[in-house]
């Protein structure tokens, strides 16, 4: 057994959200080592929507957010959800999948794609190493002991295992976090919903989808029913078949071929059984996020149903919130109580995003209903009012976090929170993203925030006291975001921190 010398942080599970919090941190400036008992990346679909927000943490690290986004699937060809008898057979409806387009890029620099984990994991993994952090793979962790100043974890790897020494712990190993267990942290919510076969292959399908193009067809087949989800790529598909929690279905490649085909009407196209598992649907959230010095992070802390795709992009906003945090401590910056924050203002994220996912996975059963029934004013009804489900801009981008020393009451969850988002100075808010002109170059207003420290920005006539970025001094202003996204009077201030989120805006006439 061999033991290491002092980090500052050791990461277990090197998916997207420990990958992003392991970037976040070595950007910071501090040694970090990740480890993640799979031999390699994700190798099957997984996630696949990236939101609006997950980019924008990804491009204030610093990652090429422009190359990820080149292997996300063509909004055109990804924009629709469409409820059909079998893939190729009658469409019974249709409803735009999430906003995509280009009008995005006036709330946003980088609007939501349909990109598969599996496709985006080598690419985090690739920016990552380019950093110089090296993702240590087939490497299990075992057991860990907190001390005063340390957390001491024991790691396997090859059969040698060896002691690490970090001021932190996070655990970012997911939905059965080992790190979790050890914390004796206990989850809270229903921890069976639905059991499910997940069915991975390939097949050229463009001679059924050819007329109408889209992202999720929900099947309405009484016989077989589930979801065929397209991962675009090489005709790369993922059939979700719903069973009974205690039906076990033998998931050989014939039988599994035969249950997709199933799901087809005719067609000569030749399919390509690539992996096969099972999963139970949870609603599950983490009793505590905090256990001294180990925090857990992602699907760790939070179990969402998919419909919604809200649990990556939680998890690296989980890590965008935790990492500053943490700098700040580690640096002598700030005390320990800052770190208690973190758990408060993220949890209750994590549980307006599960009651939304809940409520759209409860909500599809209407239209299951309606196919049962004689009128077809009914079933139009019942997909229509499935459009909450695939346009969550608001809850995605709307998300505000209760300051200390702030007193507006976070609004209740409602299909208008969940869908619309209003930009906002008020505190807690995300920073309103315009596009503004520094250097003679054009940036987003979030490229003004750095990933550690606060940022004042003020307004072009306010008295400049201290270090600062002044509107028309240091950046300009063409479209008057000062002003009219913010609503600041020209002698206002706003202090953002390094999660890009609003801790304190104040004019002379009112301070909020």
């Amino acid at each position: 057994m061999t033991t290491t010398s002092d980090i500052d942080v050791l990461i277990v599970g090197a998916g997207p959200v420990g990958i992003s919090a392991a970037m976040l941190l070595h950007k910071m400036g501090h040694s970090v080592r990740i480890v993640e008992r799979r031999e390699g990346p994700q190798r099957a679909p997984a996630a696949h929507v990236i939101n609006a927000r997950t980019f924008e943490v990804w491009r204030q690290i610093g990652v090429n957010v422009d190359h990820l986004r080149s292997f996300a699937q063509d909004p055109q060809a990804a924009g629709q959800v469409h409820w059909v008898t079998k893939l190729g057979g009658e469409v019974l409806g249709s409803l735009p999948y999430e906003r995509q387009g280009d009008e995005m890029l006036a709330f946003t620099p980088t609007p939501l794609r349909n990109l598969a984990q599996h496709v985006l994991e080598p690419l985090l993994v690739d920016e990552l190493s380019a950093m110089g952090v090296n993702i240590e793979y087939s490497t299990q962790w075992l057991s860990m002991v907190q001390e005063d100043e340390s957390v001491v974890s024991t790691v396997s790897h090859d059969g040698t295992d060896e002691v690490i020494v970090a001021k932190y712990l996070l655990g970012c190993d997911g939905a059965s976090s080992a790190v979790r267990q050890a914390s004796g942290i206990a989850m809270e919510g229903p921890d069976n919903l639905q059991s499910f076969v997940m069915i991975h292959f390939t097949a050229d399908l463009s001679s059924l989808t050819s007329d109408c193009p889209g992202v999720l067809f929900w099947l309405c087949d009484q016989g077989m029913g589930g979801t065929l989800i397209s991962h675009g790529g090489d005709n790369e598909w993922v059939y979700m078949h719903p069973v009974d929690a205690d039906h076990v279905v033998d998931q050989s490649p014939e039988v599994c071929e035969s249950m997709v085909r199933s799901v087809l009407v005719d067609a000569p196209v030749d399919i390509q059984i690539l992996k096969t598992s099972s999963w139970t649907m949870t609603s599950q959230i983490a009793d505590r996020y905090r256990d001294g010095r180990v925090f857990l992070v992602g699907d760790a802390a939070h179990r969402f149903p998919p419909s919604g795709g809200m649990g990556l992009n939680s998890g690296v906003q989980d890590a965008h919130n935790l990492a500053w945090k943490l700098q700040a401590v580690i640096t002598g910056q700030s005390h320990d109580p800052l770190l208690d924050t973190y758990e408060p203002e993220r949890r209750p994220i994590a549980q307006r995003n599960a009651q939304a996912s809940l409520e759209n996975a409860f909500k599809m059963i209407e239209v299951f209903e309606a196919l049962g029934k004689p009128n077809q004013e009914g079933l139009t009804d019942a997909i229509k009012n499935q459009q909450t489900h695939f346009d969550m801009f608001g809850l995605q981008m709307g998300y505000r976090y209760k300051i200390e020393g702030t007193t507006t009451p976070i609004a209740p969850l409602s299909d208008d929170v969940i869908r619309n988002y209003t930009p906002s100075s008020e505190p807690g808010c995300r920073l309103p993203h315009s596009w503004l002109i520094r250097n003679g170059q054009r940036i987003s207003s979030l490229d003004l925030i750095g990933l550690t420290g606060t940022t004042v920005i003020v307004g072009p006539t306010a008295e400049v006291d201290g270090n600062c970025l002044q509107v028309g001094r240091d950046f300009e202003d063409p479209n008057d975001w000062w002003g009219t996204v913010l609503g600041l009077p020209s002698d206002g201030h706003i202090t953002v921190r390094p999660d890009q989120h609003i801790s304190r805006c104040f004019s002379p006439k009112s301070d909020f």
